[in-house]
């Protein structure tokens, strides 16, 4: 069963496979994608990649075949992030209704979107290079095995609210925030926004942190330095390959793909990949 993630003028072009209705050879990947990331959720884009046919078991597949997800993270290292960002005071937390321990609970959640966010974009614009280059895969390497990913350690979750279930004024505070720094109407809700409607608060807050930013045209710098950081380290991934790349999906479903990854990679995650590291800094440190 597919579910729709609804946008901010209430359409829902980017369908996705939740979880719990997820096949059994669906679930088997979403388990792998948490085990290698030690994190506790199936990042939007695996979602929306297991709606398109033999979508998800190339994406990832191939990452894992390839790469594997630890080298993603050693590479993300060298991924530029925002400087001379704020602190916000503890005091000013607690006066919209977020405790010390509220804060600690979204330190850890953002740490994994920060985390994961990084490591993806690097893996969905190496494979989108690859997908414009035919001549990469030449059929012979066969997909890993999911078993065969490393494991890191996985973090507890907290329960990402959907859209239709936040009372109407938490709902319209999520869809303006996901709205900020965009030119047009976003595409899909970011996860991240969605997962501080628990706090509306913080909400209020990133909102207020990311708006003069995004009036000075800051956030569009950010997100095209991450795209071209992104460019130039997926290159060097796909060039140091230690084998080739697996055969490609029909074409049908290569075309689907590289369109998917290619919205992800300049438009959702560019974006929240420097907003993440904005609101992780105004959190302040543990």
């Amino acid at each position: 069963m597919r579910s729709s993630t609804r946008t901010a003028n209430g359409q829902p072009p980017f369908s996705e496979i939740a979880e719990q209705n997820a096949s059994s050879a669906i679930r088997e990947i979403y388990a792998d994608i948490k085990r290698a990331q030690g994190a506790p959720l199936v990042n939007l884009i695996y979602r929306h990649l297991a709606t398109i046919p033999g979508g998800l078991e190339w994406v990832w597949g191939s990452i894992s075949t390839v790469w594997g997800y630890q080298r993603l993270q050693k590479a993300a290292g060298l991924m530029p992030f925002p400087d001379r960002m704020l602190v916000l005071p503890t005091s000013l937390w607690r006066g919209v209704g977020v405790s010390e321990k509220d804060v600690a609970a979204i330190r850890v959640f953002i740490d994994d979107y920060n985390s994961t966010n990084t490591a993806n974009i690097l893996a969905i614009t190496a494979l989108s290079q690859v997908l414009n280059r035919p001549e990469l895969p030449d059929g012979k390497q066969q997909l890993a095995v999911p078993e065969t990913s490393a494991a890191t350690e996985m973090r507890p979750g907290l329960p990402v609210p959907k859209l239709d279930s936040l009372v109407p004024e938490v709902l319209d505070l999520v869809l303006f925030t996901n709205q900020i720094g965009e030119l047009r109407s976003p595409p899909m809700v970011a996860s991240m926004y969605r997962h501080l409607a628990i706090w509306p608060g913080s909400l209020a807050l990133t909102a207020v942190l990311l708006l003069p930013l995004a009036e000075a045209g800051r956030l569009q710098q950010l997100r095209q330095s991450t795209i071209m950081a992104a460019e130039r380290l997926g290159a060097e991934l796909v060039a140091e390959a230690p084998c080739r790349f697996p055969a490609l999906p029909e074409p049908a479903s290569r075309d689907a793909i590289l369109e998917v990854l290619d919205i992800f990679r300049t438009t959702l995650i560019a974006k929240m990949i420097p907003v993440g590291h904005i609101l992780r800094n105004a959190l302040g440190p543990e």
